[in-house]
């Protein structure tokens, strides 16, 4: 059965350089579309972003039927992963070019032991991407220096060097990301702090990835899989993004379990 786009339970928000910022509210907004539209917008966005629940698989059926819809459509686009850092390009690359298998590639990148826990379809998204030509991008930051910087500990100057030193964190960014958190017993000002550092790192490495991409290939689209985290509040990746470039992104909430437990199933 055809999948019906419902806004009810999607965000979308265009971002440039004048205009930063991505609705807040704890719950998707109304939002009245129609399928039209709603293809409309992803055909004049440079990149697209879907904020994900990592364990909720209703996040995941979304991803496929949105790439299967783009692919369909015959849209040009690349897609770009959270779920691998940049060190990893190469063995992305190694599977685009059917040089790698798909048990090799989550293998050699410890892919099976960290996300394929979170849902089985990722690899359903790799095999698609597979078939279809599509090319993967990876864009984190490796996660040892993620969690060295959240732990405190010093850095060598090598490891300084993977630090994106090109954009600013926008006022009102730590207190989001605080409130996006949430009460964790224990944890001090000192550790949110450090926790902050790291998810700024995970945001701005992918940020930079993005807009090398765009300046590499500025004729095709980037679809992003990220957490919600990542893309929401008006900070995050897509903030980094518009303070150095004036790309169209559009920023999408599949409606996760606890939205549809709250009453914003789709009809």
């Amino acid at each position: 059965m055809k999948r019906r786009w419902i806004f009810p339970v999607l965000l979308i928000t265009w971002l440039s350089l004048s205009s930063c910022a991505i609705h807040s509210g704890a719950k998707p907004s109304a939002v009245s579309s129609t399928d039209a539209e709603f293809w409309h917008g992803v055909a004049i966005a440079d990149v697209i972003y879907i904020g994900e629940t990592h364990s909720d698989r209703g996040s995941h059926e979304y991803e496929l039927d949105l790439l299967r819809g783009m692919i369909r459509r015959g849209i040009r686009f690349a897609l770009g992963w959270e779920m691998f850092d940049r060190s990893q390009q190469a063995d992305l690359d190694r599977f685009d070019q059917h040089q790698l298998s798909l048990n090799d590639l989550l293998t050699r990148t410890g892919f099976e032991k960290s996300w394929s826990r979170y849902s089985p379809l990722y690899a359903d998204i790799l095999r698609i991407t597979g078939k279809a030509k599509i090319k993967n991008v990876a864009l984190n930051a490796p996660s040892w220096l993620a969690h060295k910087i959240a732990r405190g500990e010093p850095l060598s100057s090598n490891e300084e060097s993977e630090i994106p030193k090109e954009f600013s964190v926008p006022a009102g960014a730590y207190q989001n990301f605080v409130q996006l958190l949430g009460d964790h017993p224990g944890t001090q000002e000192g550790d949110l702090s450090r926790f902050f550092a790291a998810q700024n790192l995970w945001d701005q490495t992918m940020a930079q990835a993005i807009l090398e991409f765009r300046q590499k290939y500025p004729k095709t689209k980037l679809l992003v899989l990220t957490g919600r985290g990542h893309v929401k509040g008006g900070f995050g990746i897509p903030n980094y993004v518009s303070q150095r470039s004036s790309a169209k992104q559009l920023v999408l909430f599949p409606p996760a379990a606890t939205d549809i437990a709250h009453g914003q199933k789709a009809i």
